[in-house]
């Protein structure tokens, strides 16, 4: 198992985890929650560690939370049979706080695609009859089974 992998095991207990929050704000069966992130991340780290300041972090993370729909630097996204929730989130020691829900789509007329990249994978979710689009990462560097998961789901339609 490389540096940023995670076990089956602990990939399972986490599927739970997010499950146990999500179900209760949510009207259908959630099959699939996974995190994920507004792009830049990796902008926004050469930035700090340049330290080109203040004001072109600030940019990068503009752009990323407009590419992402106006969602938050971190979200959940969650997969029910007929709609895609996002909600913000904050990970807890033990677990998962789901503070709010900050997002939500119907699946129908939903195209997704997805473009590995070095760290991360990129995704995109577009509704061409709405004109709405969300470019988001999935989060983290390396395995991301949850965010998998959704996917999985999504492109399974």
């Amino acid at each position: 198992m490389g540096r940023f992998d995670i076990s089956s095991e602990v990939a399972e207990e986490w599927r739970g985890k997010f499950r146990e929050q999500i179900q209760p704000l949510v009207d259908e069966e959630v099959l699939a929650v996974g995190t994920f992130r507004a792009t830049g991340a990796g902008t926004k780290y050469a930035i700090s560690k340049t330290q080109a300041g203040a004001l072109a972090y600030g940019a990068a993370s503009l752009i990323g939370k407009k590419r992402a729909g106006g969602l938050p630097g971190t979200f959940l996204l969650a997969v029910t049979p007929t709609k895609l929730h996002a909600f913000k989130y904050r990970m807890k020691r033990n677990g998962v706080a789901v503070k709010e829900e900050v997002g939500a789509w119907d699946r129908s007329g939903l195209e997704v695609t997805t473009e590995r990249l070095a760290t991360t994978t990129r995704v995109q979710l577009e509704w061409p009859a709405e004109g709405d689009k969300i470019v988001c990462d999935q989060d983290g560097m390396g395995d991301n089974p949850w965010a998998d998961d959704v996917m999985r789901v999504l492109q399974a339609r």
